[in-house]
């Protein structure tokens, strides 16, 4: 696993908003595909200090080594970076295979865990999501650095905001204070038959919590989007006594009845679907009406991508990043 630039600025943003990085533990050994040169930029940028060996030995400590978020967790005031994985074959600090509980003498040991790109790798997430909450200190973080959309085949899973949102909340100790999506990837191609990745970069978007928008927070688009969550514990509570549930369906058992109108018509459109129902078959109303309201209505494909894409501003706030 390793960190790529905009997860590097991510990290060093938790860090001016106070995030303690003292016990820090990361998923899988993290290495960064960030230059030195372009590392120390940061630094300068982000307003930390300079690296006490100097600026000489820490770039070239960075360049002996493949494993240089062990370099930037010293320089975010890390005391310790430990690094947990299911295989030994890179040297993590920790082997322990997240589908199962983590001991009890791992619970409450770190200030920050780092997920850099390996919840998606566990079949068991629900196991391995409540393993990471239980490693966080009370006052600590839990930071998720993980895919969401166009990642199909990546791993076992792409993840939702709505996910994030129920599981990280106060029924289970945490709340969510940060969650960014942002077109983050690598494409490849050859030039000459030599080959080459090149990256695919877009601007940060806040995400807005789908139960206070009232709306599932959808998203389509072209390119592989991922999720940058910043997340706080912020009390001592049993992970999962109280099971996470998509928000939109909760007021409705508790009101007794599905959503009989999804599409919130307006009293004209539910007289008009109202009359076409009852003249016409469930074939007509269903399959050749919609084929020929294309002429009346021929940018309806791009109106509906565009609802749910990144420019939609009720679901995403463009940020600076």
């Amino acid at each position: 696993m390793g960190l790529a630039l905009n997860s590097t600025k991510f990290l060093l943003q938790a860090r001016q908003a106070g995030v303690r990085f003292d016990e820090t533990l990361t998923l899988g050994r993290q290495y960064m595909m960030v230059s030195p040169e372009r590392l120390l930029g940061l630094f300068r940028e982000y307003g930390l200090p300079t690296p006490p060996e100097g600026e000489a030995n820490f770039l070239a400590s960075l360049r002996a080594t493949k494993w240089r978020f062990e370099i930037l967790g010293r320089v975010l005031g890390a005391k310790t970076v430990s690094s947990m994985d299911a295989s030994a074959y890179e040297q993590a600090t920790l082997i322990h295979d997240l589908n199962r509980p983590v001991p009890a003498e791992m619970e409450e040991r770190f200030d920050v865990v780092i997920d850099g790109g390996t919840l998606e790798h566990v079949f068991n997430f629900p196991v391995a999501i409540a393993n990471c909450m239980t490693m966080v200190k009370p006052g600590g973080h839990l930071i998720l650095l993980t895919p969401a959309n166009n990642f199909c085949g990546h791993g076992f899973y792409q993840f939702s905001p709505e996910l994030f949102f129920r599981v990280l909340s106060p029924d289970n100790g945490f709340v969510v204070e940060r969650m960014v999506a942002l077109e983050d990837g690598l494409g490849r191609s050859s030039l000459l038959g030599v080959k080459y990745d090149f990256n695919i970069r877009g601007p940060w978007f806040e995400v807005q919590d789908p139960a206070k928008v009232g709306q599932r927070v959808a998203l389509i688009g072209h390119n592989e989007v991922s999720l940058f969550v910043l997340a706080k514990r912020v009390s001592r509570k049993p992970v999962f006594e109280i099971t996470p549930q998509q928000s939109d369906y909760v007021p409705q058992w508790q009101q007794g009845q599905g959503v009989d109108d999804p599409f919130g018509q307006s009293n004209f459109g539910r007289k008009v679907v109202g009359w076409v129902r009852r003249r016409f078959s469930e074939d007509f109303y269903r399959e050749a009406l919609p084929r020929l309201a294309v002429l009346l209505d021929p940018f309806r494909l791009w109106r509906f991508r565009r609802s749910r894409s990144l420019s939609h501003a009720k679901f995403y706030r463009k940020v600076r990043s």
